[in-house]
């Protein structure tokens, strides 16, 4: 399989992308990054992996359409193009695969490969947040990440997930493994800078002054919906975990270490479920 992802940013929002690439690295037979054309450090960042299986694809972030977060599935199905094998495993910046799940992954390959009407698999989700030491429930649960390499997929919406290109209905299966997922277990000026850097790809300058400029760093992340985490991280997650100095907890705190004691645990259900609104 291919392995493939798009970055910007990834110092400036502190994005795990080298535990990313590296959790990867073990399963691929090469690796597609797609990155910004211009002064952004990501591509150094990269580079210092020294892997012949790691090629990085610069891109103009900044060109066409970015209104409702097109610009990413524009992006990731760029590099997707590059990718050569039959199967290609997408792989957000802040996503990291855990070793003990490579065995499932190739099994569940080697099970569903024969079967061209499948076209991919999915995969549970641990949404990190606040910390590294609580999980939130309420964010999505599985999505498609191992998709076949046939050209009848492509990215869609804002990069969350994949479809057919003839509109069809994409045909799943689970690979029984894990995504463990990052991108709000950072620092609170970390998730400002990312808060501001994806609002860009969705508002025009007025609407993420309104929506993200005056909120604080702290409120960002809702560690308050999330439940305590004793399971074991990703190996090369280890060093980053070691280094968290930061508690955004002592600004959201869950009653007595739960949710289920939150009423805006609930409320967050509702609306997502759409029973309430969402703003």
């Amino acid at each position: 399989m291919s392995g493939f992802s798009i970055v910007r940013g990834a110092r400036e929002c502190d994005y795990p992308v080298v535990e990313s690439v590296r959790s990867l690295l073990p399963l691929v037979e090469e690796m597609i990054i797609l990155v910004h054309r211009g002064d952004d450090p990501t591509r150094e960042t990269l580079s210092a992996l020294h892997d012949p299986r790691l090629l990085l694809v610069e891109a103009d972030w900044d060109a066409g359409v970015r209104r409702r977060g097109l610009v990413l599935s524009r992006l990731t199905n760029l590099a997707l193009a590059r990718c050569r094998c039959a199967w290609a495993f997408y792989l957000q910046a802040d996503e990291v695969v855990h070793e003990d799940d490579h065995d499932a992954i190739r099994a569940a390959l080697a099970r569903w490969n024969g079967r061209p009407r499948v076209d991919a698999l999915t995969f549970r989700y641990l949404h990190f947040e606040g910390s590294f030491g609580r999980v939130n429930p309420v964010r999505y649960r599985r999505q498609c990440r191992l998709v076949r390499n046939d050209g009848r997929l492509e990215s869609v919406r804002d990069a969350a997930g994949f479809g057919r290109r003839d509109g069809g209905r994409l045909a799943t299966r689970s690979s029984g493994a894990r995504i463990f997922h990052y991108g709000w277990a950072l620092a609170p000026e970390a998730l400002k800078a990312k808060a501001l850097a994806l609002a860009r790809l969705y508002h025009d300058d007025a609407e993420v002054v309104r929506r993200v400029g005056a909120m604080r760093a702290e409120d960002l992340a809702r560690p308050d919906l999330a439940f305590r985490w004793t399971g074991r991280h990703p190996a090369v997650m280890a060093e980053r975990i070691g280094r968290q100095r930061w508690d955004v907890l002592r600004y959201r705190s869950a009653p007595l270490g739960t949710p289920l004691l939150n009423p805006g645990f609930y409320a967050a259900w509702l609306r997502k479920w759409r029973v309430l609104p969402r703003w």
